[in-house]
């Protein structure tokens, strides 16, 4: 189990940094390099990671992203919001995220996305990774579900200097816990916190609502 976890935790660390050399991630983890080595070699073996020729560096290859997929296709909370986010993309005209509770509810993760059919859109989040305390929309309206406020919680997210805005609103599972967010992003120009307010908001508080009763929510 201690090898499995080790192999687990380089995995993790490649996912966060992108990619990494065998001192890197030996200094970072606080492994020996020779079980780097090993580890990263059977990770290779089975397709999870890849050396980049130029650097020598690792990163995450295919194998991982069949893995994710998976993953993705076969969970409940995405399966049952694809046609919801699919309405709402049509109904909004912009890019709509889907946001994931980690287990040990520290971090969101992106599992989901319809893009808006617009020239101009926002970096996509699919297979993002935030901190609970990050200021994406998504993670402020689980945290403050996290800390007992009730009902459909939703938060707001503006950065002037990326230039974009979006809000989100919490989804709940059959015993009403917050399990993550569905969540609408967009350039600021187009997404004015009043249209937010007024047009976005009782949208994705709606959206909400129906993708937590086809997971068994009831209030």
């Amino acid at each position: 189990m201690k090898a499995l976890r080790k192999a687990l935790d380089v995995l993790e660390f490649l996912m966060d940094r992108g990619s990494a050399g065998v001192t890197e991630i030996s200094k970072e983890l606080n492994l020996n390099k020779n079980n780097v080595f090993r580890i990263l070699a059977t990770l290779e073996k089975h397709r999870l990671v890849e050396k980049e020729e130029e650097t020598e560096k690792y990163r995450l290859s295919v194998g991982s992203l069949i893995l994710g997929y998976g993953f993705i296709n076969k969970y409940p909370l995405t399966k049952l919001s694809a046609p919801v986010l699919k309405t709402l993309r049509f109904k909004l005209g912009e890019t709509v995220n889907l946001a994931m509770l980690d287990e040990k509810q520290q971090f969101i993760i992106y599992v989901a996305t319809e893009e808006t059919v617009r020239p101009v859109k926002v970096k996509t989040r699919l297979g993002r990774r935030y901190p609970i305390n990050s200021p994406v929309s998504s993670a402020k309206a689980i945290k403050k579900a996290l800390k007992g406020e009730m009902g459909f919680v939703f938060d707001f997210e503006l950065d002037r200097e990326k230039g974009i805005s979006g809000g989100a609103c919490v989804i709940r599972d059959y015993k009403g816990r917050p399990i993550g967010a569905v969540e609408v992003v967009a350039p600021l120009y187009r997404l004015s916190l009043e249209r937010v307010r007024e047009e976005v908001k009782p949208l994705l508080e709606d959206a909400a609502l129906d993708i937590s009763l086809k997971l068994g929510y009831w209030d």
